[in-house]
């Protein structure tokens, strides 16, 4: 009876006080799917899955007219893919550098570890992983650092990762040892950190528990059973002492995202083979710790526990949302200037896409606002308009060479040619062969030895200025895959031009410098 006293006492105590009371987990079992998504999507109406195309079809209107600068929109409700949007140049094939995401993948890897044995569990000592190992700032809090703190970014440890001084794990020769060196400054489990290193530290457990590359590792017992194509070594960025980064750094399409996210909807188990622990889904999506923002964090999971989601978020509005309750993932690729929790896709989600879900059962067909959709889409992937009349500047400026002193970006001379009733322009800069300008809001490709493939598209702005959109960050690769957005104005004056190179993702202030006939 005394037992049965205390514990009542202590379940009142516990309800009064929050901090007693366990997160509740977001997970909820799923009936079998129809189908297994290994060899690719089922595409199918909204309407036959519940959903309002006439809502679905105005966010990507929306997106259209706003030229919000998103790569991708994929909406899949009970294993149908019901909007599949690829907004150009971008297109199923292109692979995008997922960013953060990278970390929720980290944290499934980890998971199939432990399904497969190399692993024991979450429990496991970061520094069991490095017996002998000499690590600075040794403490009884480091010893005590679990992989669940890792996961949870809350291992304690001092990462400084947005601090803005102090070194930097990137500036190290060596990631894992910086890491490891690290002085604890919070009790394991008890406070969000932010911090790129715990996941990174987690790769390097993973190859030293399996023997093998996260990278080959991830190949073997995750994409190849979802049927993603194999990651090469390009696909995934490598630290100096050749460890998969764990933060970041790997490449994967919007539908391999979505795959990903179906395996979490249905507990860890893809066709006959249970991939990760069957709890394990619970458990990522279960809210361990507070973020800064007042979401949770699982395990490499934002979760949110009022909205009944989880999502994998990573720079520039690479994301993944996931709402067991109504059978939906939603995956977003693109190019924004937020960090993560990017407003123009929570707009996305809350005023159009979580209206949409209207049952559990098919709707009547709505032929008229499925059309509508599909136009839509089309006009993301070819987004054609009539080239407007040309200024008579652009005339009088065509294959005039301007030449430049020393500036920033090392050009010497350039000249734009315009030839009227043609749907491109060409650019003349130094030496390299003439490069392809689209006039009709499609970007032309063209392909140098030296640089790769480069899109660009231009316009003009009033009688004097030419922009060129530029889908590139101003420094660093021409890839598409690459988080980045700039645009160049050309305005000219009557023996000049004036030149503002400006990047419109996480930019500052535009570069600017002259040029004379």
């Amino acid at each position: 009876m005394r037992r049965s006293t205390s514990f009542i006492l202590l379940l009142t105590f516990c309800l009064l006080f929050s901090a007693c009371t366990p997160a509740k987990p977001i997970y909820i079992l799923l009936p079998e799917p129809d189908y297994w998504p290994t060899q690719g999507w089922h595409s199918s109406t909204p309407e036959a899955q519940g959903m309002d195309s006439a809502l679905l079809a105005q966010t990507v209107e929306e997106i259209n007219a706003n030229q919000t600068n998103l790569h991708s929109l994929l909406v899949v409700r009970n294993g149908y893919l019901v909007t599949e949007a690829y907004f150009h140049p971008y297109t199923p094939d292109t692979k995008i550098h997922i960013q953060s995401i990278t970390k929720s993948v980290i944290g499934t890897l980890v998971g199939a570890a432990i399904q497969a044995g190399y692993i024991d569990s979450v429990e496991q000592e970061l520094l069991d992983f490095y017996p002998g190992r000499m690590v600075a700032n040794p403490s009884r809090q480091k010893e005590s650092i679990q992989l669940k703190h890792l996961l949870s970014m809350s291992s304690g440890l001092d990462c400084l990762e947005f601090s803005g001084s102090g070194p930097r794990m990137e500036q190290a020769n060596g990631w894992v040892q910086f890491m490891l060196d690290l002085p604890v400054v919070s009790a394991p489990g008890k406070r969000f950190g932010y911090c790129n290193g715990s996941a990174h530290l987690l790769s390097a457990i993973i190859e030293k528990a399996t023997a093998q590359d996260t990278r080959l590792f991830a190949n073997q017992l995750l994409f190849e059973p979802l049927g993603i194509p194999a990651v090469e070594p390009a696909d995934w960025m490598e630290d100096p002492q050749r460890f998969n980064t764990g933060g970041y750094g790997l490449y994967l399409t919007p539908r391999d995202l979505a795959k990903l996210a179906f395996l979490y909807l249905h507990g860890g188990k893809w066709e006959d083979r249970q991939i990760l622990p069957p709890s394990w889904t619970s458990e990522s999506t279960t809210q361990y710790v507070q973020k800064e923002d007042g979401s949770g964090y699982g395990y490499m999971w934002t979760v949110y526990p009022d909205e009944k989601r989880y999502a994998a978020l990573g720079l520039g509005g690479q994301q993944i949302h996931v709402y067991p309750s109504h059978n939906l993932i939603v995956v977003v690729t693109a190019a924004l200037e937020s960090y993560a929790e990017a407003p123009e896709i929570e707009h996305m989600l809350n005023d159009y896409i979580l209206p949409a879900v209207k049952s559990n059962l098919p709707l009547p067909e709505d032929s008229q606002a499925y059309t509508r959709l599909q136009a839509a889409v089309q006009t993301a992937a070819h987004p054609l308009q009539e080239v407007p009349p040309l200024p008579e500047i652009a005339g009088e400026i065509s294959g005039v060479a301007y030449w430049f002193g020393e500036n920033p970006v090392g050009w010497q001379k350039l000249a734009l040619v315009f030839e009227p009733g043609s749907v491109q322009a060409k650019l003349f800069l130094d030496d390299y062969p003439p490069l392809a300008i689209g006039l009709d809001n499609l970007y032309r490709q063209s392909t140098l030895e030296s640089l790769g493939d480069l899109h660009l598209r231009g316009r003009w702005i009033g009688q004097n200025t030419f922009v060129v959109d530029y889908p590139y960050a101003l420094s660093g690769p021409l890839n598409l895959a690459e988080l980045g957005a700039s645009e160049f104005s050309f305005t000219f004056s009557e023996s000049s031009v004036e030149v503002a190179a400006r990047q419109l993702i996480f930019g500052g202030e535009p570069v600017v410098f002259q040029g004379t006939r």
